[in-house]
């Protein structure tokens, strides 16, 4: 074992051999420190020439501190600072952004990664996913939905339901056919429409679930009569109609607009989701009175609601914030960007600094949310990327000269960029992916000889969780 030899510049006989030593032409061996007993007292004599080394090793130190903050900056950059940090044009991708013929912004990609250092943290959670808060104690499918759908929203709905049945009563000759309804009746006629949605009766004529000659639904004679749960129906309402009309004037989603957000709030108070979270659009089929309602022939439902969702994929495909889209809102409190880049902002935002990582498709992604998320809300990004980005760099779009199953890598300080081919005979095409994950272009060996790029697998593995919760909620829709 080394034994460690020390200085002290306040004895004479010590002072004597560092200067001997410096006068020779000799360093001290790795086993052998300067250490000075008394930092506050000067150094006589030849001394004042050891704390050079000292602060040397001072200056490099800091250089590498600046060095790794640097790895937080925006990846746009101007014409001179790209040249400055490329200086080899074989090893650099250069994108230029171009109003006419005017460079407006710049972006560089190394060709190679960059040298490993300290990074962002990602999918080091502080908590482990599972049920928290009243979802903790829950023990029966009844007390986990009471937890989503609580009390006080059902009480919302009793208490406008029979705001709205008061004003329709006098159309009725008998009290009966429209009386109020209770908390009890409405978890009974919530019930009987999730049964409804299970037996795939969205299209049935109501007379077929309540009939009585053994091809109807017992459940539904014992729960309530036809004509009451059709009065149900048309009565339900779910905000104030005094003061509704005063509420759209600045919201378009005042009907529903409280119990939504209720229903969002508990979703988020009664669950801690996993570490890979996918964000997404759903439709919820809807063919009623709505100026919204949006047609995408992808989705099962093709006319509906549409709604961004971010849903945990760790197998248990929960969803922690949703936001419907409801056009473009009147000015007031409730407008907000529909920009894809705004919208992934407000969906993470339950979400802040929990080292978690998003996956999402080319509608939402941009090279900027690599750097937004990671600096503004601690978050890591993987996601699909659309051709005409302006920062996707020519090389990674041509095609001519590309095999199948080969992969082409641009790094940068906030996250990688590949351009993967898959083999297609016909319409050759490639496939680009953006990562603040994945540093390093490595290829996932389990892909065999199809060589795909880990960020490939992984975006592949964790974006289906909101089409697993379209499906999930699709079982139950009585539409």
């Amino acid at each position: 074992m080394a034994t460690e030899r020390r200085f002290d510049v306040n004895k004479p006989d010590d002072i004597a051999q560092i200067h001997q030593l410096l006068l020779d032409g000799c360093s001290l061996s790795d086993d052998e420190h300067f250490q000075d007993d008394d930092p506050q007292s000067p150094a006589p004599g030849p001394s004042n020439l050891v704390p050079e080394v000292l602060e040397e090793d001072h200056d490099t130190d800091a250089e590498e501190e600046i060095e790794e903050r640097e790895e937080n900056s925006d990846t746009s950059q101007s014409d001179s600072e790209a040249s400055t940090d490329c200086d080899d044009d074989e090893l650099v991708f250069v994108c230029h952004h171009k109003k006419g013929k005017k460079v407006i912004d710049s972006i560089s990609w190394k060709k190679i990664p960059l040298p490993s250092k300290k990074r962002g943290t990602h999918n080091l959670l502080r908590r482990l996913p599972g049920p928290i808060g009243q979802g903790k104690g829950t023990k029966t499918f009844f007390e986990s939905w009471a937890c989503l759908f609580d009390d006080s929203m059902l009480e919302m709905i009793v208490v406008f339901t029979n705001q709205y049945i008061e004003v329709i009563q006098p159309n009725y000759s008998r009290p009966r056919d429209a009386k109020k309804t209770n908390k009890t009746e409405i978890k009974a006629f919530i019930g009987l429409l999730y049964i409804a949605g299970i037996h795939k009766s969205g299209k049935l004529n109501l007379a077929d679930l309540w009939a009585s000659d053994g091809f109807g639904i017992e459940i539904f004679r014992l729960t309530m009569g036809i004509n009451r749960f059709r009065f149900l129906l048309m009565a339900v309402r779910f905000d104030d109609r005094q003061t509704r009309a005063e509420r759209k004037e600045q919201d378009r989603l005042a009907p529903i607009r409280d119990i939504f957000e209720k229903f969002v709030k508990n979703c988020q108070v009664c669950y801690h989701v996993g570490e890979d979270v996918t964000i997404d659009e759903k439709l919820e089929g809807f063919r009623g009175r709505c100026n919204f309602i949006q047609y995408i022939p992808s989705k099962p439902a093709k006319y509906g609601i549409k709604i961004f969702a971010t849903v945990s994929d760790s197998g248990v495909f929960y969803t922690c914030n949703m936001e419907i889209y409801a056009g473009k809102q009147p000015e007031g409190p409730f407008q907000a960007s529909n920009k894809p880049v705004d919208v992934v902002q407000r969906m993470v935002t339950p979400l802040r600094n929990s080292g978690r990582n998003i996956t999402a498709d080319n509608w939402f992604s941009d090279t900027t949310l690599l750097h937004t998320l990671s600096r503004n809300y601690g978050l890591s990004y993987v996601g699909t990327l659309k051709k005409n980005k302006w920062q996707i760099p020519k090389e990674m779009k041509d095609l001519k000269n590309r095999e199948a199953y080969s992969s082409m890598f641009a790094f940068s300080k906030n996250g990688t960029m590949v351009s993967y081919v898959p083999q297609n005979k016909k319409n050759k095409k490639n496939v680009l992916l953006i990562s603040s994950m994945h540093m390093d272009g490595v290829i996932d060996e389990e892909s065999g000889d199809k060589k795909k790029p880990e960020m490939i697998t992984y975006y592949n593995h964790h974006k289906i969780g909101v089409d697993m919760v379209d499906k999930m909620s699709g079982a139950y829709n009585a539409l």
